[in-house]
């Protein structure tokens, strides 16, 4: 019987996503920057780095006591996890870090990055947020596809960080695929990849 770890990173392989897809076009974003139609990592060596990650992600998702996806998934439970996600992804739009709280387990462990150490906690993750956010003059987390296996959710998504008229500082555009642990209604485990950068 194969194991869970190995079946979460056959999915993840080439990000062809096993599951049903959400694909989104026309973002008013998207405008002035390359088609993100069907991104690819830019070489091989960051395709591997990548998916490795992906891998290892998932790994301390399961080792959280995810549940697999397989033959007797509910798909009703697996999509009420996926659209947790959406609407989290969503709310970042209100700038507002108390619009996320609902979405996320009160011992939520968050990697904003690679490297980088986690954030454990709700109010510590809310408190780092809340003045990033709120310092932005729109937020739009535009969701390219999605998939759920059991408890785990993968998307890829464009986060958009538009900052206020007259700042010095650009806006922003990260192509990232998100890793999420859903339990019990919330969002328990959450790590970001950054595909090829700022676009």
């Amino acid at each position: 019987m194969p194991s869970p770890y190995r079946e979460a990173v056959i999915a993840t392989r080439d990000l062809g996503f096993r599951r049903k897809t959400i694909i989104t076009h026309g973002s008013p974003h998207n405008q002035g920057h390359r088609s993100m139609k069907k991104p690819e990592a830019n070489n091989p060596l960051e395709r591997r780095a990548l998916l490795g990650g992906l891998g290892a992600g998932i790994a301390l998702a399961f080792r959280s006591g995810a549940n697999a996806a397989g033959p007797d998934a509910d798909p009703a439970l697996e999509a009420e996890k996926e659209k947790i996600v959406t609407d989290f992804c969503k709310a970042w739009a209100k700038r507002d870090a108390d619009a996320l709280t609902p979405y996320l387990a009160d011992d939520i462990e968050y990697y904003m990055f690679e490297g980088r150490p986690p954030i454990n906690g709700v109010a510590e993750l809310s408190s780092q947020l809340e003045p990033f956010m709120a310092s932005m003059r729109e937020i739009d987390w535009e969701i390219l596809r999605s998939t759920v296996m059991g408890d785990i959710v993968l998307n890829e998504r464009i986060d958009h960080f538009m900052r206020p008229e007259g700042s010095q500082a650009p806006d922003n555009h990260f192509h990232i695929v998100g890793v999420f642990l859903v339990r019990d209604g919330k969002i328990k485990y959450w790590k970001d990849y950054n595909l090829s950068g700022t676009l």
